[in-house]
């Protein structure tokens, strides 16, 4: 369903919009196992989506008990970044216990008879945050880059000189024609120059341009351009296809290399107050000590929100290497926690 903010501040194009699809799931258990095994699935699920299928890196963090969904156990957010350091939550899970089955009298009739509390959990996964990320991780300063899968448009044809050389159309029909029925392809028969044709269809992130003139015909061939790249290459006629696929796999993996280095560049470790004000104001996520994510952190998270203006992310879970640190960076007591801190929309 379609729902509209009641707040009208700081709304921006898909990072915060006024006007969202509201898309949630929410399920109920006999057991509490039952209902953390759930919380792990949406991860997954978050994690296939995110990483394997649009390549946006991110960290899972256990949100600190102050900052956790309301009536929560526990919630649990796969975070990502954006170009100016800010952090953009997407995907969220939540483990709601039995808070609201008490509060609401949600029973269920278990096996032996007796009714008994539902566990629940709820998820949400934040799609025009997702769509925020895309733009942001993928993109360039000639517009947008799109994984092949994804790609509203998967596949561009150009054709060249096509008004004076009607077996120039023809070939591109016919290949628009084969290809059709597995990929989202379009001839650009518009009255605009080859060359601003090729400038609107970068701007719009189209994975792959194919230029196709006299020579191309006369040789069976097809001249291919990458957008992640910039790349040109020659495939023949009888290769296209294979060319592809094996192009499709090659623009993801490339696009999540890239993503994940500038991921992993934006995130540094800090042991003192002032490493951590002075990597935020350089537009990093830092990672350091804390004492506490649970209510007794409180004090130490205000200072961080009042002093610099950043936000206690939580504990990351899904690092490869995660730093331990002896003392809390606030205020020097033993850390029982590693913790995330960066500015967040």
């Amino acid at each position: 369903v379609s729902v509209c903010r009641y707040e009208t501040k700081a709304t921006r194009p898909f990072l915060r919009s006024r006007e969202f699809l509201w898309i949630e799931a929410h399920d109920a258990f006999a057991t509490k196992e039952e209902a953390l095994q759930q919380v792990k699935q949406d991860m997954k699920m978050a994690e296939e989506v995110l990483w394997h299928r649009f390549g946006i890196p991110f960290v899972f963090n256990k949100r600190p008990e102050w900052d956790k969904f309301a009536g929560a156990v526990a919630t649990y957010t796969a975070d990502t970044l954006m170009p100016n350091g800010k952090v953009i939550q997407q995907p969220s899970t939540h483990f709601l216990g039995q808070n609201f089955a008490k509060a609401f009298d949600i029973k269920f009739e278990d096996k032996d008879g007796k009714e008994k509390y539902v566990w629940q959990t709820c998820y949400g996964p934040a799609i025009s945050r997702i769509f925020a990320s895309v733009i942001a991780w993928h993109g360039d300063d000639n517009g947008l880059i799109f994984p092949f899968e994804i790609a509203p448009l998967q596949i561009v044809i150009i054709p060249i000189k096509h008004h004076e050389n009607k077996e120039v159309l023809e070939y591109c029909k016919n290949i628009e024609e084969n290809l059709k029925e597995k990929y989202r392809v379009e001839i650009d028969l518009s009255d605009k120059t080859p060359g601003e044709k090729f400038y609107f269809w970068e701007m719009k992130g189209v994975p792959l341009r194919f230029e196709i003139g006299p020579k191309e015909v006369a040789n069976e061939e097809i001249v291919i351009f990458r957008r992640d790249t910039r790349e040109k290459m020659k495939v023949k006629l009888k290769d296209v296809e294979k060319k592809i696929e094996e192009l499709a796999e090659k623009i993801l993996e490339n696009l999540k290399s890239r993503a994940k280095k500038k991921f992993d560049e934006s995130i540094v470790r800090v042991n003192s107050l002032e490493e951590l004000k002075n990597a935020l104001q350089n537009r990093k996520v830092c990672l350091c000590g804390f004492c506490s994510i649970g209510n007794e952190g409180v004090g130490c998270a205000e200072v961080i929100e009042k002093e610099l203006k950043a936000r206690v992310l939580g504990s990351p879970m899904n690092l490869a290497k995660k730093p331990t640190f002896e003392k809390c960076v606030v205020c020097g007591k033993q850390a029982k926690e590693t913790v995330l801190i960066g500015f967040l929309y």
